[in-house]
């Protein structure tokens, strides 16, 4: 009985292979990203003159850290999709992201102000990406950034589960 516990304390405590934490450092950008397009949108929505201004309010603190949260899941939960390689690979990383945009917008805007935000976050997000030429750049740079960070997790799971490089 004891070996059996002993095995399953040692089974949690093993370290991450080089492409988990490739993965996890994947998640880590799309998070930067959400924070930073969170950011942007609420400097879309703001009244102010300048949304780096020191008294935020409870729910300005709020829409940022759930645009960070949820777009750095998000990455974590859409991984199958990033990472594959030729052109399929990217056209297929290229309908994640922006499925991964949509969804942002869906979670966050429910998450921040329920019906009315479900139904306009995602008009914001585009509104935001629209505006700012700076945070379109850096979302298609985020994207290409967590695809390849995707690579080495999509490489290992290959070659442990055996699956082919088109296979979905």
């Amino acid at each position: 009985m004891r070996n059996v516990l002993s095995s399953h304390v040692k089974g949690l405590s093993r370290r991450l292979s080089p492409g988990e934490s490739k993965l996890v450092a994947a998640c880590f950008v799309g998070a930067v990203f959400g924070m930073f397009l969170s950011w942007s949108a609420l400097d879309t929505l703001s009244w102010r003159t300048s949304v780096a201004q020191n008294d935020w309010t409870t729910q300005e603190r709020w829409l940022v850290f759930t645009g960070t949260v949820v777009l750095g899941g998000l990455v974590f939960f859409m991984r199958k999709h990033f990472g594959h390689g030729g052109i399929v690979g990217l056209l297929r990383t290229g309908i994640a992201g922006l499925w991964v945009l949509f969804l942002a917008g869906v979670i966050t805007g429910t998450l921040n102000m329920p019906l009315w935000g479900t139904t306009f976050g995602v008009i914001i997000i585009a509104g935001t990406i629209a505006k700012s030429p700076l945070v379109a750049l850096s979302g298609v740079g985020a994207l290409a950034l967590v695809h390849w960070l995707c690579r080495p997790w999509q490489i290992e799971r290959r070659s442990i589960f055996g699956y082919g490089e088109m296979e979905f």
